[in-house]
């Protein structure tokens, strides 16, 4: 059987053109290089080269057995990189939510579940993530409504109210009763760019709304807490973050404020996440 490193160095010499450039980039000494060159056509049963005194070139062979190689080369880098993801996969927890709220939950609880994996997220509209999980980009998704995939698991993960969050100031502050989407179409509001499906809700709720959109979450906070606009909270952000200083926060009344999520695994994950999921039913 052919020694790899042969053919990467068979590879070099074809690119650099002459041995003496591909012993100097390879870091190896022209004899030995040329020795390697030799011992590759033996393996291989034919001649690579056409050789004189102060030279060496490709027949036609060796031009074949480029193009070969160079594929082999690709495809032997793409199969190491399928392996390394293959392994981050095996040591990652990879979730997947429709909006951030979910996550507030989530992370914590599989850290401590699985305290020697790394848990990762992003923050993707269903769509995607039913995508992300049947490829298995996503270990764990959370969607705004039941997954019909095969051998997919899910449960029901609670529900989401949107709030109106005003400084007190504010002439919507009156208004602690609630308000609709139409009620306060039209002033500028401080959105957060990572909202999965609340975005599409909210922009189609408020079509002719300024939206000034942060795409820091930290940055969001600081500016929600001392900037004059409205912007958006929720039941679970007071839960995990307490009540905003100096500000109100109005129930939407509108049906479409409500989220109820789901959450999905593939089946062939279930056992191995069964601490995580159990306690949620």
């Amino acid at each position: 059987m052919t020694d790899f490193n042969r053919i990467r160095q068979f590879i070099a010499v074809a690119k650099c053109g002459t041995l003496s450039a591909a012993a100097e980039r390879l870091f190896v000494s022209q004899p030995a290089l040329s020795r390697s060159m030799r011992q590759l056509e033996q393996e291989l049963g034919v001649p690579l080269f056409d050789r004189q005194k102060s030279k060496i070139a490709l027949n036609e062979n060796g031009k074949f057995f480029l193009e070969l190689s160079e594929k082999l080369t690709d495809d032997f880098n793409a199969s190491i990189e399928r392996l390394r993801a293959f392994d981050r996969s095996r040591r990652t927890i990879t979730v997947g939510s429709c909006a951030p709220a979910p996550l507030w939950e989530i992370l914590p609880a599989l850290s401590t579940a699985f305290p020697d994996k790394t848990i990762s997220s992003r923050t993707k509209n269903t769509e995607s993530l039913v995508g992300d999980l049947a490829d298995g980009t996503a270990t764990l998704i959370v969607t705004r409504e039941p997954v019909s995939l095969p051998d997919c698991y899910g449960f029901p993960f609670g529900k989401e109210h949107l709030l109106l969050n005003v400084p007190d100031t504010h002439p919507l502050a009156a208004k602690k009763e609630g308000v609709t989407f139409r009620e306060i179409e039209g002033y500028s509001f401080l959105l957060y760019s990572q909202i999965g499906d609340w975005a599409p809700i909210v922009r189609k709720a408020m079509p002719d709304t300024h939206f000034i959109v942060q795409e820091n979450w930290d940055n969001f906070l600081s500016l929600s807490k001392i900037s004059a606009l409205p912007s958006f909270s929720s039941d679970l952000a007071v839960k995990y973050f307490g009540n905003p200083e100096g500000a109100t926060l109005i129930p939407l009344l509108d049906e479409s404020a409500e989220m109820t999520y789901y959450c999905h695994l593939l089946n062939k994950n279930k056992r191995e996440l069964k601490p995580f999921w159990e306690k949620y039913l």
